[in-house]
């Protein structure tokens, strides 16, 4: 049975969906609702009874990619492949999702443990970026694919106006356009869970980034993601050093 705590959160959370111009009585899988807001940390206490949201990313980046794509192929028609991808990339990444978080107070709404709360881990662009897109891929699930892209459109694809002209590139895909053009071959990343808390959710991962089966780079991050981004830019900045 749900404690206290999880049970006014819900409340809570139906509330929240109703601000986001979504509506609670359309919900069909509640589980999954209460599952886009939990941290694994949260989750941790309730290990027969509660998924955290990091099992939704597993899933979601085709759907908010798609979205992303449609519209800037829509909205930009003189805009070429190159600068479209560009702009998908500033899109999605991790600072950006974790702003987006911020502007519909989602940060207000995560379940994380005492220990998280006191050392203010809902604030952190990673624990933010992922609870957006386990709420996204929630959206696409329970209310389909037109309500997703209209979720999207609405807070994610605003964004557009506020990037930088020239958005910042991706070091992965700067790396992944050198090494096809110099040895027709793509890059290949090992994550490794790096450090582990008592209760054993990840702290940080390890990225390594190898060409043609030789270890190149390595760095570390919050999360998968972050770690192969910078170990992306390590090996790039040694290249171009």
């Amino acid at each position: 049975m749900l404690n206290k705590k999880v049970l006014e959160q819900k409340e809570k959370i139906y509330s929240y969906i109703k601000e986001l111009w979504l509506d609670p009585s359309k919900i069909k899988n509640e589980g999954l609702l209460l599952q886009a807001f939990v941290h694994k940390s949260f989750a941790a206490d309730f290990k027969k009874i509660l998924w955290h949201n990091e099992r939704l990313e597993f899933v979601w980046d085709w759907v908010l990619w798609a979205i992303v794509c449609k519209l800037l192929f829509q909205k930009h028609p003189k805009m070429d492949e190159s600068e479209m991808t560009l702009y998908k990339i500033a899109l999605v990444r991790e600072g950006n999702l974790a702003q987006v978080a911020r502007n519909i107070n989602l940060d207000k709404h995560i379940l994380v443990s005492r220990w998280e709360e006191k050392t203010q881990w809902r604030k952190k662009d990673a624990i933010l970026a992922d609870a957006l897109e386990a709420l996204i891929w929630f959206v696409f699930l329970d209310f389909g694919y037109a309500q997703a892209e209209v979720f999207v459109e609405k807070n994610v694809y605003t964004m557009y106006n506020k990037i930088s002209k020239k958005p910042i590139q991706s070091y992965k895909t700067m790396v992944q356009e050198h090494l096809q053009k110099l040895y027709k071959e793509l890059p290949s990343y090992k994550d490794i869970e790096h450090e582990i808390d008592s209760k054993w959710n990840v702290l940080t991962y390890k990225a390594e980034i190898y060409v043609l089966w030789v270890k190149k780079a390595e760095w570390f991050g919050t999360n998968k993601k972050k770690a192969q981004e910078d170990a992306a830019q390590n090996f790039y900045e040694s290249i171009k050093a």
